[in-house]
């Protein structure tokens, strides 16, 4: 399933004028875990990653492609854990290659894309509460003071998503990015996570209604720019005939 690659393209060039620190995926360094998401109080807390006042981009991108996603890796962009000082702007970006999904139908494709979405809710870094909305491209992580006394950084937190990913058996890679950089595009990446949102729909609607009217359909402007999509319709459409 490729339909996503335009977005991944796009996003990656959105943050190609920034150096990112790279750091192989590595399962020994992830961060401890506390088996449920734990309350952090203001008081324990040092700031604030993507606090109401500050941008939020959340989004997870799924492609077929080893060019785009050759190995597990973590991109920090901008300061780590231990450098930043207040509440500030911040950008989770999950990339990530799977097997052909699609080779036992359409329906299943969708399921396991949907698993593996949901994957982000069993993340519990120790001294890391995250906050992320269901319904929107929002994340936001309190830190607690305690956990960076302890040295908690990026490269521990993306290792423990690379973790949780990959335990579905389907996902073969995963590229992790982390943006704290003050002077990111946040509004640019805010508009591509909205639109891998509405592939995400759009692959939804067609698989829930194949005979619809594409030319009434509220997602035909998704389906006219993502390449295959209106084919795999077509092709879901003469199956059901």
């Amino acid at each position: 399933m490729n339909f996503f690659d335009t977005v991944i393209d796009q996003t990656q060039a959105c943050l190609a004028p920034y150096t990112p620190r790279i750091y192989p995926g590595n399962p020994a360094r992830a961060a401890r875990e506390t088996g449920k998401n734990q309350l952090i109080l203001g008081s324990e807390a040092a700031y604030e990653l993507g606090a109401l006042s500050c941008d939020s981009v959340s989004t997870l991108l799924v492609t077929e492609s080893e060019t785009a996603v050759p190995q597990d890796e973590i991109l920090v962009y901008g300061p780590d854990l231990a450098d930043i000082r207040q509440d500030c702007s911040f950008a989770r970006i999950a990339i990530l290659r799977t097997d052909n999904i699609a080779q036992n139908g359409e329906q299943a494709a969708f399921a396991i894309l949907r698993e593996i979405e949901t994957r982000k809710y069993g993340v519990y870094p120790e001294g890391y509460m995250i906050r992320a909305a269901a319904f929107s491209n929002r994340e936001q992580a309190r830190v607690s003071k305690k956990a960076l006394k302890a040295g908690l950084n990026f490269e521990q937190i993306g290792n423990l998503f690379i973790r949780q990913y990959k335990q579905n058996r389907h996902v073969q890679a995963v590229k992790l990015m982390f943006v704290t950089l003050p002077e990111a595009p946040y509004g640019e990446l805010d508009t591509l996570a909205t639109k891998a949102q509405a592939i995400t729909k759009a692959l939804d609607h067609i698989l829930d209604d194949v005979n619809m009217d594409c030319n009434a359909c509220e997602w035909k402007v998704v389906c006219d720019e993502v390449e295959g999509m209106k084919e795999m319709h077509g092709k879901i459409r003469r199956r059901g005939h």
